[in-house]
């Protein structure tokens, strides 16, 4: 069983019996009511609106046929019920089947109201905004002396970068000579990268070099490193974990690999 579908089949039933339901019901209701002006059948069309049959005449019913049940007043539509005309008391219309009958005049006024409402409203906030409104803002040219400090603050910062320039230009980066002198570092095991003498003056580009270097042979394959924290420790990879790495793949990413020595006869 598919129970959605029988759901949805269900769903259109009931509302097709519902109109049914209401079709009889303002038939039943509407019997013996004829047409104010040419007293012809009458038809519902809308919630608290009929039509002549013959002369195509629309009027509300609950007005033209009902009455109120203390004084017999006529009834009077105030915004969504019916109400006596001459005693102010609430008469139920019997030509409404489930719905709610509006007084569309009414609603007409009041949303017709709420949008002059909106653009006042509107029109005070940006007269409010433009009252507000602060005079253009003129900058003057940013002097860095005029704060205490900063001068100094700024130079810390950047303090340095001008000599690395300046090394790398005159030392020019091996990538070569860096791999060969890991590969002796870590003849003794692993190694941290910090702790690897350094091949040139500038401490700071070597420390860079050096990470760089290292990062070439671990694409290779050559090496192994492992973080703790800040510090970066280099290890070198033995020959059966690095067998299937072939000479090609070193050429690839640029890694001559570590000079073999000789072993011993």
């Amino acid at each position: 069983m598919n129970l959605v579908n029988l759901s949805f089949e269900m769903a259109a039933a009931v509302r097709q019996f519902l109109e049914r339901a209401r079709h009889f019901y303002y038939i039943v209701m509407l019997f013996g009511c004829r047409c104010p002006k040419c007293h012809g059948p009458l038809s519902m069309v809308a919630e608290g609106g009929c039509r002549c049959d013959s002369c195509r005449y629309e009027f509300d019913p609950t007005v033209a046929f009902a009455r109120c049940s203390s004084c017999g007043g006529v009834p009077v539509l105030k915004v969504r019920r019916y109400q006596c005309r001459q005693c102010g008391g609430e008469i139920r219309s019997p030509f409404l089947f489930d719905g709610i009958v509006y007084d569309a005049p009414y609603f007409c006024r009041m949303m017709a109201q709420s949008r002059r409402r909106k653009a006042e409203l509107k029109r005070r906030v940006q007269e409010m905004l433009a009252d507000g409104r602060s005079d253009p803002l003129t900058l003057g040219a940013t002097d860095i002396g005029s704060v205490p400090g900063l001068a100094a603050a700024l130079d810390g910062l950047t303090g340095g970068l001008e000599q690395i320039a300046q090394g790398a230009s005159r030392d020019g980066f091996d990538l070569e000579r860096y791999q060969r002198h890991i590969a002796d570092c870590l003849t003794t095991g692993s190694k941290e990268l910090r702790q690897m003498p350094a091949l040139i003056d500038n401490p700071r580009l070597d420390l860079v070099w050096r990470f760089i270097a290292v990062i070439f042979l671990e694409q290779a394959g050559l090496v192994q490193t492992r973080q703790e924290g800040l510090t970066i420790w280099v290890m070198q990879v033995d020959d059966r974990e690095r067998q299937d790495v072939s000479g090609e793949a070193q050429e690839a990413d640029g890694c001559a690999g570590p000079p073999r020595r000789a072993k011993a006869g």
